[in-house]
């Protein structure tokens, strides 16, 4: 009750009156559905997954810029969780995500239309049914027999009675609690910077509040400018946003985490430092010559059903200068420094692959994006 109360007023404080009667009208309406909703056929369906497992390790990926810098195509055979608009990542790997879960609101509205292509292929997904807000995504998700949908809980807290669960403020402290019913043992962290910038060419959707709508593909927080891009809605990352994200992550540090279940960062630039870090080459523990291997074959696979030839590393031509590029010329490569400033720039032109051996490798896409 005290959680509650300060963040009714933390949100009168920033957002005014009628935002805050506006959320709380809608967690009312949210709580008068819960009590209609009969939970033993949805219970039964996630009690299958309880432990499943258990005793293995999972990476679950952040969005962050950082995941530019992570050689992604080293976990094809490694457990992954992702989230919201990740499958625009999907482009560039060997894999798709095991399992996959969105919790905000906004998000979630956004991806129904591309349910079809985004929950078939994964084991599990998992989405708010009745969300605190007062959308209902039930009759969206009930069709997919790999779909499982949750119950948000009000408070503070760690479920371990899923399908009720409480929400954070970020996404991935749902998903930690999923991770943990499933019998996970240890969850390494990537692209979980928190690192945020304001989007100043977004627009509000309502005079107070953090409620946005992004006018071009111009996002400055994650992995590709298109991640938050023209016309996606999400939520404005205030400090006050960031800052109880990463309180909720605290707790969970403080009060879930034991030698059972472990929570490590392995995220480059990450700002989170409430979990122990470690090094991702350290934990991948993979040969010189193994990565070299895996990452020629997927160049190789990706070549071939974009340019219908495959390509190998020694046929991308190789830029020193950054003002040596423009979107005009054939595939390429180039340092990882160079790539890093190019990718928001490239992407629509080029599909970047990499990074591998302190490399990028940008093949042009059969047809533009602009």
């Amino acid at each position: 009750m005290v959680y509650l109360i300060k963040r009714m007023l933390q949100i009168l404080r920033k957002d005014g009156l009628l935002p805050l009667l506006k959320k709380t009208t809608n967690r009312i309406y949210a709580l008068q559905k819960y009590r209609k909703i009969n939970l033993n056929d949805e219970r039964k369906r996630w009690e299958t997954l309880k432990d499943k497992y258990k005793g293995k390790r999972v990476f679950l990926l952040g969005n962050g810029p950082s995941l530019n810098k992570t050689p992604l195509y080293l976990l094809k055979d490694e457990y992954k969780m992702c989230f919201n608009h990740f499958s625009i990542m999907l482009e560039r790997l060997n894999w798709h995500p095991d399992f996959f879960l969105t919790s905000d609101n906004l998000v979630l509205s956004d991806l129904v239309k591309d349910f079809e292509k985004i929950i078939p292929p994964t084991k599990h997904s998992f989405f708010p049914g009745l969300h605190f807000r007062g959308n209902n995504f039930i009759k969206e998700i009930k069709k997919y027999n790999n779909a499982y949908w949750t119950l948000h809980l009000h408070g503070r807290g760690f479920s371990h009675d899923l399908p009720r669960i409480y929400p954070g403020g970020s996404v991935i402290y749902e998903g930690f609690q999923i991770l943990k019913y499933l019998g996970f043992s240890e969850v390494y962290l990537l692209g979980v910077d928190m690192n945020y910038k304001i989007h100043k060419s977004a627009n509000k959707l309502e005079a107070k509040g953090i409620d946005i709508e992004s006018q071009h593909n111009d996002d400055p927080n994650h992995f590709d400018p298109r991640y938050f891009g023209k016309g996606k809605k999400y939520h404005q990352p205030e400090k006050y946003v960031i800052d109880n994200a990463i309180r909720d992550l605290k707790y969970v540090s403080d009060k879930v985490t034991n030698k059972d279940f472990r929570i490590i960062n392995l995220g480059f630039d990450s700002k989170l430092e409430v979990f122990p870090r470690e090094i991702f080459s350290s934990v991948m523990d993979q040969s010189e010559s193994l990565q070299k291997d895996i990452f020629s074959k997927h160049l190789m696979t990706l070549s071939e059903s974009n340019c219908d030839t495959g390509m190998e590393i020694t046929d991308f031509m190789f830029l020193t200068k950054m003002n040596s590029w423009n979107s005009q010329i054939d595939s390429f490569s180039c340092h990882l420094d160079i790539a890093l400033n190019l990718i928001d720039k490239a992407i629509f032109t080029y599909i970047p692959i990499g990074p591998f051996d302190n490399k990028y490798y940008f093949l042009k896409r059969k047809k533009s994006l602009v």
